[in-house]
């Protein structure tokens, strides 16, 4: 492995060059939405640093629930690594099962044993790239029982905890949140995107606090109009705690403007005035919200939750786009582009949508974002500071 600060210069000069490996329940695949896990590896790879992206968290078992997510990774990435660009590659281990989380009561207490068993092997390809790596990144959730098995392949390597994610609010297994405790001390480092997150943590973390980023060479360039002409539209990004039936109700008292959902699962009857996406990727959002006359954070939360105003990707890609945004009045948001309604009991849609339709946009909305350039280097010196 390679000595902390002896390792040959990046591309840019600014530092050694690191071999980073990252365990994470994401894909990075083309068509698939990209999280703040996928930027920063993304950034590090073309700052010069050669990144493993290694995918735990799917098996056989996938094709029950995600059929065409099995069938791309096992294409090119199954049980080993694809280059997806310049210093940067992607793998998946799949086995025939794997450990997941689940709301069954039963199926948890089971979980206990079988994510410390999940946890405790990978396969050749992983255990190369963790061998020699000078930082192992761990992402909040199923890569968490990766932990003692990484230290064990490389006792020497740097660890870095990427937590994103309140455990319990996005309904990871008891025994992840045990295994959360019981680890987070080890860490070297643990980044999070909110001092609130920071704070609801286990306390023994090494805090660092660096907010997400956004995207700039992507949102700076001028981007076709994916609208039809002369209409209105309003636009949601992301499926975290997305709350349906409050955007149902804006549709019903705004019919006359268009409503474009992407990445949430919308379970409900669908009016003429909502257009579903799905999943896409992430390039091709762009020019929705660029274009769009508001944006939406349509979270459905409890005051645990409201972390994921300082944490929120879409928050800060609605607000270095200049628009308007409708959210919750639980999230505690105090740029100037807040147009807050009650979480529960409101009524005035019509109103609160007029609002958005008045406010003009601003470029003073982004003041303060970073980018995620900016994030990624933040990040790796936190991940290497002298204790």
């Amino acid at each position: 492995m390679t000595e902390l600060g002896k390792g040959a210069a990046t591309e840019d000069g600014v530092g050694p060059r690191r071999k980073i490996v990252i365990l994470t329940s994401h894909v990075f695949l083309r068509g698939y939405r990209k999280a703040s896990v996928h930027f920063v590896a993304s950034r590090w790879a073309e700052q010069g640093h050669d990144v493993h992206f290694l995918t735990i968290g799917h098996s056989w078992l996938t094709p029950l629930k995600d059929r065409p997510r099995f069938r791309a990774l096992s294409e090119r990435q199954a049980n080993q690594f694809e280059t997806v660009a310049p210093n940067l590659r992607a793998g998946a281990y799949l086995p025939p099962l794997h450990a997941f989380s689940s709301g069954n009561r039963i199926l948890n207490a089971a979980n206990g044993m079988l994510f410390r068993l999940y946890g405790n092997y990978l396969p050749r390809f992983a255990r190369s790239a963790l061998a020699a790596a000078d930082l192992v990144v761990i992402e909040s959730g199923s890569a968490l029982a990766f932990f003692d098995y990484a230290k064990s392949l490389n006792p020497e390597t740097r660890t870095l905890y990427f937590c994103r994610d309140l455990l319990r609010s996005v309904g990871a297994a008891p025994v992840l949140q045990d295994i959360q405790a019981a680890t987070i001390g080890r860490f070297d480092t643990v980044c999070v995107p909110s001092e609130r997150l920071g704070a609801l943590l286990p306390s023994g973390g090494r805090i660092r606090v660096i907010p997400q980023g956004v995207d700039a060479v992507l949102f700076d360039r001028e981007q076709p109009f994916p609208y039809a002409t002369g209409s209105r539209n309003a636009v949601s990004i992301g499926n975290m705690l997305f709350d349906e039936a409050t955007v149902a109700a804006m549709a019903a008292a705004a019919p006359d403007i268009n409503f474009h959902i992407f990445g949430a699962h919308w379970r409900g009857s669908v009016l003429p005035n909502v257009t579903v996406y799905g999943e896409r990727a992430f390039e091709s959002i762009v020019p929705f919200l660029q274009h769009a006359d508001f944006g939406i954070a349509p979270y459905r939360l409890t005051k645990d939750e409201i972390y994921l105003a300082e944490s929120s990707l879409k928050l800060a890609q609605y607000s270095y786009c200049g628009l308007p945004i409708l959210l919750p009045d639980l999230i505690p948001f105090t740029r100037a582009n807040a147009i807050v309604y009650r979480l529960d009991g409101e009524t005035a849609w019509r109103e609160k949508i007029d609002m958005a339709l008045a406010m003009r946009r601003s470029s003073a909305f982004r003041e303060g974002i970073l980018t995620w350039d900016d994030v990624a280097r933040q990040t790796l010196d936190a991940a290497f500071e002298t204790k």
